[in-house]
């Protein structure tokens, strides 16, 4: 038996939650429910299961956009995930992290392009491996781990829904500006359906969007966990990047906020 749940929704947010990502992405509430159950499943399996969806999954209302998402070598979807200790507690304050969106690499080449794409979750924390092997992501879980052991749900969404790269190798390409804005509406409807104590943001993409929605909930700001962003926390932390400085400083800086609600 696992020591966390995963995504287990209440009725009310899961209908809401289905009601707005329904918004931008082409998935049915039956279909949904079917994948946050088969991932709740292989929680904790070995290995790295797939889900595939169809590419159709997703349609721009910009024209030219469109274009560029039908051509794509690689198109990155996740679905937002929710996790919490598993304990009798039923009441538990919930802190959501928003990260910049569903980034993907490929290890396919341009002439294997496949019509239908890959969906996981924010970090992938869905996966066993993802959350204790994998360097990368097994700080992120450490990070929210910190958060899950003080007795916080925590709900993990990304600002945009998809991601998208060039049509001959796996680099991403800018969103338009209308699903930006689509993308945005979905986020803020998220945040007041899951009633957050505090936000917190991974990366400046994930800070500037939540700045723009201009909520009333504490907004806490941090570099991206990843190693690409080891120089602004060393600079951040004045001392060494390493995983026990982050989690230390992480677990200091969100307590202090925390402490006083």
């Amino acid at each position: 038996m696992s020591d966390y749940l995963f995504s287990q929704f209440k009725a009310n947010e899961f209908e809401a939650l289905h009601k707005e990502l329904s918004k931008v992405l082409n998935i049915s509430h039956g279909h949904l429910e079917a994948l946050y159950e088969v991932m709740l499943q292989e929680f904790e399996l070995e290995g790295y299961p797939e889900h595939i969806l169809p590419r159709n999954i997703f349609h721009s209302h910009d024209e030219s956009f469109q274009q560029c998402y039908e051509e794509a070598l690689v198109i990155g979807v996740d679905i937002p995930s929710v996790l919490e200790k598993s304990n009798n507690i039923s009441n538990k304050k919930t802190v959501v992290i928003v990260g910049q969106d569903p980034l993907r690499k490929s290890e396919k080449k341009v002439e294997e392009k496949v019509e239908k794409i890959s969906i996981g979750t924010p970090y992938a924390l869905h996966l066993k491996n993802c959350r204790e092997d994998l360097p990368n992501t097994r700080l992120y879980f450490d990070l929210i781990k910190v958060l899950l052991d003080a007795g916080y749900r925590v709900y993990l969404t990304d600002i945009f829904k998809v991601w998208v790269s060039e049509a001959n190798c796996d680099r991403g390409i800018h969103l338009n500006k209308q699903d930006c804005t689509r993308f945005i509406q979905v986020l803020k409807a998220e945040l007041e359906i899951f009633e957050p104590v505090a936000i917190v943001t991974w990366g400046k993409k994930a800070s500037d969007g939540i700045k723009n929605i201009k909520l009333e909930v504490k907004h806490l700001e941090f570099p991206h966990p990843s190693g690409a962003a080891n120089g602004t926390w060393g600079r951040l932390m004045g001392k060494s990047p390493t995983r026990e400085n982050r989690i230390n400083y992480w677990q200091e800086k969100v307590f202090a906020y925390l402490s006083g609600l």
